[in-house]
């Protein structure tokens, strides 16, 4: 008996050793294989003079002398497979489609044969370190395949091995899918004033040069949806709101934020814009802009705007986008979700599918592309402990709110997953006209790090609990103790952009600071008092990790006199309860209550953030609605994005 027991443990001990070995040769094999990745170069090394834009707009203005040969630097970005390539397609394109018999034949060749070796996908052979997977991204990418498939149908393209033809059916299922995903849930990266304008060039190709109708149409449909978007949040022609995806500029507002000049265009002065991606929306003529958003976009009465964009991560599954298919990781990489539990398997299954190690956006993901990892199904775990800074690169739910009048907008992300990291949200500002706006932030880096997001500007080191109710906007900040993991840095203090030079008047006194910009006036007010950063007049710093911020935005005819509003601000009443991280305010007979990651409370009755698709006065719709009436003064526009339906008076 003792025998064969000895010999049953010297087995489990012989198997041990086996599976420990076999452990240790697939690691090292791993880590062999995972050094000898390469990386594509993302950018030219000398910069290139891409001429595409400038020559679209001299065919487009008569310009008979054209030099052909300045598109050369174009085709060099394309052949090499730059990222964003796909941006200089848009109006080379364009070029094709319109201007093709001006072209001389050796430069056509040159540019067909640059289009008919491109890699259009993520899923075709060869590699690059082109960003296909953004949502702006998505529809880039698709409406070049599909156009340039359509204008050489039995064309063999050299790359794919595809005919023309079947880029062509190819592209036209993504152009679907996201345009229904446009109509279901909004703009993932929402209310983006970057990221807008590259859908925009994208869109109107599909628009103008589709000879699929109900295509074009329905693509017209998503194009209403996207300049509502802009005509609700605008502030006299200023596109400056809360976004999915910002940059430092993008938050700080500015005359010149004018949708690259869109928006003065359509209801402004109707000076055509500047050369650029966008340009097609001066020459086609399939698509005029309905006359209701353009009202909509100068009413100056008092409204109040909320707006339901986008998913979390925890409803992917629940809405069908949690599996591998092109659709789902449309979605999930949409929302730039890569390293959070819900998707990093996924991630990890589509990298390895698509052979993407070698990209310069995904590469680090490397060191956890190990055989065991993949076999256990790990992924999710290793994030959950790790904790990565880079979840929160993922744009999930905004559930948006605005109050606009003539002088001003503030506007907030409500209860945006209060703590955690940021990238490139915004989620709390106010416009003063369209002169500037003013917002506040945890940074992620300190001042002078060079870093494109998050850093000291742009995104946040940990995100704020918001929340806001007409006029007065709560902000809540916890900052943990501890730096994450793999953190880039841990601040202990909060500031805000507040450019004291751009007011007409500015009080600055301990915790609050006030401004009056025309008949626009608004107040900061905050737990700690604050002072300027030394050497500039913009970066208001309040220090602490358990700290408040109040916007209350007022006006002239609103609140009477700036000394008057100074006077009842100063004089309102709050409590903030460090400890338990509650914040009361009392302002014009209204209490105002947040509690960090809790309840948002007006005068003791909890508020509802979570919004239907639209509620505004212009609209109100469900979630993935059947179909959509905007009104106002008098106009209106139908949308039936399933049947096609676009009609407006």
């Amino acid at each position: 008996m003792g025998k064969s027991k000895n010999n049953r443990k010297r087995i489990a001990l012989y198997l041990l050793g086996i599976l420990i070995i076999l452990i240790v040769t697939i690691t090292i094999f791993d880590w062999i294989r995972i050094s000898k990745y390469t990386v594509y170069q993302i950018r030219p090394t000398e910069k290139l003079e891409v001429r595409q834009d400038q020559i679209y707009f001299e065919l487009v203005n008569g310009n008979e002398n054209i030099d052909w040969s300045e598109l050369d630097g174009t085709l060099t970005y394309i052949q090499n497979e730059y990222d964003c390539s796909d941006f200089r397609l848009v109006n080379l394109i364009r070029i094709l489609y319109e201007f093709e018999d001006q072209i001389p034949q050796a430069r056509l060749e040159k540019i067909e044969r640059t289009l008919f070796g491109f890699r259009y996908w993520w899923d075709e052979p060869e590699g690059n370190s082109m960003c296909y997977w953004s949502e702006n991204h998505q529809i880039l990418f698709a409406s070049a395949e599909y156009l340039i498939g359509q204008k050489y149908p039995e064309q063999v393209f050299g790359n794919s091995g595809l005919t023309g033809k079947a880029h062509m059916e190819k592209a036209k299922k993504r152009i679907e899918d996201w345009m229904e995903m446009r109509w279901d849930y909004g703009f993932t990266e929402f209310f983006s004033n970057v990221y807008y304008k590259e859908d925009i060039g994208a869109m109107i190709n599909v628009i103008d040069f589709s000879s699929d109708s109900d295509l074009s149409q329905r693509m017209k449909i998503i194009m209403d949806l996207l300049f509502y978007d802009v005509a609700a949040q605008s502030t006299n022609r200023m596109f400056i709101s809360v976004s999915g995806r910002a940059y430092e500029g993008n938050r700080k507002g500015g005359t010149n934020h004018t949708l690259g000049g869109l928006t003065n265009y359509y209801w402004g002065t109707g000076e055509k814009i500047n050369p650029g991606i966008m340009y097609g929306m001066m020459t086609t003529k399939k698509y005029d802009l309905p006359p209701v958003l353009k009202e909509i976009a100068l009413d100056t009465t008092n409204v109040v705007i909320k707006q339901h964009n986008g998913l979390d991560l925890p409803e992917l599954g629940v809405e069908g986008f949690d599996g591998l298919d092109n659709r789902s990781m449309m979605m999930q990489l949409g929302m730039e979700s890569f390293t959070n539990p819900e998707v990093i398997h996924n991630t990890m299954e589509f990298i390895r599918k698509n052979r993407m190690f070698s990209n310069e956006f995904v590469k680090d993901l490397k060191i956890i592309d190990f055989t065991l990892i993949k076999w256990l199904h790990l992924e999710s775990t290793i994030s959950k402990a790790i904790k990565p800074q880079t979840d929160g690169v993922a744009i999930q739910k905004g559930n948006t709110y605005t109050y606009k009048t003539k002088d001003y907008s503030l506007y907030s992300v409500q209860n945006y997953h209060p703590g955690s990291y940021g990238d490139q949200q915004h989620v709390s500002g106010m416009n003063l006209g369209n002169s500037f706006s003013i917002f506040h932030t945890h940074p992620a880096v300190e001042e002078g790090v060079e870093k494109q997001s998050p850093n000291y500007w742009a995104g946040y080191g940990h995100m704020p609990h918001v929340a806001q109710d007409g006029n007065v906007s709560l902000s809540i900040y916890n900052i943990p103790d501890k730096k994450g993991m793999m953190e880039f840095a841990l601040l202990d203090y909060t500031h805000a952009y507040y450019p004291s030079e751009q007011f007409d008047s500015v009080i600055i006194n301990e915790q609050y600071a006030l401004g009056k910009k025309g008949d626009a006036y608004c107040a900061i007010i905050t737990a700690n008092p604050t002072k300027f950063r030394s050497n500039t007049k913009d970066d208001l710093i309040q220090d602490g990790k358990q700290v408040f911020w109040i916007i209350e935005a007022g006006s002239k005819i609103q609140d009477g006199t700036f000394e008057a509003f100074c006077h009842r601000i100063q004089h309102n009443k709050l409590n903030f309860d460090q400890g338990n991280l509650e914040l009361d305010y009392k302002s014009n007979g209204m209490d105002y209550n947040l509690v960090f990651d809790g309840n948002f409370s007006l005068n003791g009755e909890i508020v509802d953030t979570n919004y239907d698709r639209y509620e505004s006065p212009y609209i109100l719709a469900k979630k993935k609605p059947e179909n959509l009436i905007f009104e106002f003064n008098g106009k209106s526009l139908l949308l039936d994005f399933q049947k096609g339906i676009r009609e407006f008076k």
